[in-house]
């Protein structure tokens, strides 16, 4: 992604880790550890350092303790299930993660992750672009012309980059207006009530007409029927409900925009934290450092010749299938179009069964 001006990335730690671990199957190692979470947050970060070519980087995480929000509202993310038992080993392995890529993380007592987001994104010069890596929509608030939001649309692969113009053809609303159209439809998984019986339509629509919900509830007699009547039955609740969605953008934090620079990390510390997660498939994707020479060797190597086939006909498909039959034995070898176990596919198949000959079919694609 090209880019006019320095860019900084802004990882939510914490809805990117869950997105990851709801959305990927249970990945575990040769000990049976899980590892799903890890694994996906590190594909998506790697995925971001390649595709937005950051010049700076940071992550924030919930921090443990209770937030103002939960002082406030007793109720506030109290249906939520506690976090698995299998999930929070993963939290201090994604750290680990970072701590290798010299990446460093923001935690602040009695605030969540998007607060600290808010925050550094407000920190953060005029004269850089900031893209927020979240897996909700929550952010789409802190969106003005120095602010972007990557998220996730599908599982964990579809991922979409939000600009205000985005958000208005989807929602019809402004990136301000996202606080009061979340505090009046509500959000179940954070058990923000909202205002009961009102869904997201009705919520774009009032808002979008109203402009905010103070000059909505201003105006309750432009607003009809029943409508009308839960609005004017949860007044309370649905300022509650704003307060508790509004992301705090100024949380005391020390912000050093330098320590976020992205620069040289110990790649064999990487490699080596990585072979022991056994995320193989994302060893190619790391970062190449400045440190990093490409070696020539001076003398290349005998190679040995064999005979290989190309089966990209339908006799010899049917020639091939007869043979594999016939044998006891016989390995078989699938060539995908990278290294990702979530996002490759399979382009060919090879087979062997007698030393130094094998046979080789193109899947989805031809052989020029």
């Amino acid at each position: 992604m090209s880019k006019s001006k320095p860019r900084i990335i802004l990882f939510d730690g914490n809805a990117v880790v869950h997105r990851a671990y709801h959305a990927l199957p249970p990945l575990t190692t040769k000990k049976g550890e899980l590892v799903n979470a890890v694994y996906g947050f590190s594909s998506i970060l790697l995925k971001v350092l390649k595709e937005l070519n950051p010049d700076y980087v940071a992550v924030a995480f919930d921090s443990p303790e209770p937030t103002f929000r939960h002082k406030e509202f007793l109720e506030y993310k109290a249906k939520r299930k506690a976090t698995p038992e299998d999930l929070s080993p993963q939290f201090l392995q994604v750290k680990e993660v970072l701590s290798a890529l010299n990446i460093p993380i923001f935690e602040v007592a009695g605030y969540e992750a998007d607060d600290l987001v808010g925050t550094l994104a407000n920190k953060v010069p005029s004269n850089l672009e900031s893209i927020i890596v979240t897996g909700d929509l929550d952010e789409l608030q802190l969106v003005d012309n120095h602010t972007k939001v990557y998220t996730m649309r599908r599982g964990f692969t579809d991922t979409i980059l939000y600009d205000e113009k985005m958000i208005k053809d989807r929602f019809n609303l402004t990136p301000e207006q996202f606080v009061d159209y979340k505090a009046l439809k509500g959000d179940p998984s954070d058990n923000i009530p909202g205002v009961p019986g009102i869904g997201e339509k009705t919520a774009a629509e009032l808002i979008s007409k109203f402009g905010s919900l103070e000059y909505l509830y201003k105006n309750l007699d432009r607003v009809g029927g029943k409508t009308k009547e839960v609005l004017e039955k949860n007044k309370d609740q649905a300022f509650i409900s704003k307060k508790l969605v509004k992301i705090v953008t100024e949380v005391p934090i020390k912000f050093n925009l330098s320590a976020c620079k992205t620069h040289d990390f110990d790649r064999q510390k990487v490699f080596e934290l990585f072979r022991k997660l056994e995320f193989k498939s994302l060893l190619n994707k790391l970062p190449r450092t400045k440190k990093e020479e490409v070696k020539i060797p001076k003398k290349r190597p005998h190679i040995k010749t064999a005979g290989y086939k190309l089966i990209d006909n339908k006799r010899d498909f049917k020639n091939l299938l007869a043979n594999l039959k016939k044998q006891e034995f016989l390995a078989v070898d699938t060539e995908t179009d990278g290294w990702d176990i979530v996002e490759n596919k399979l382009v060919g198949i090879s087979f062997s069964f007698k030393e130094k000959e094998a046979y080789y079919i193109p899947v989805g694609h031809t052989i020029a």
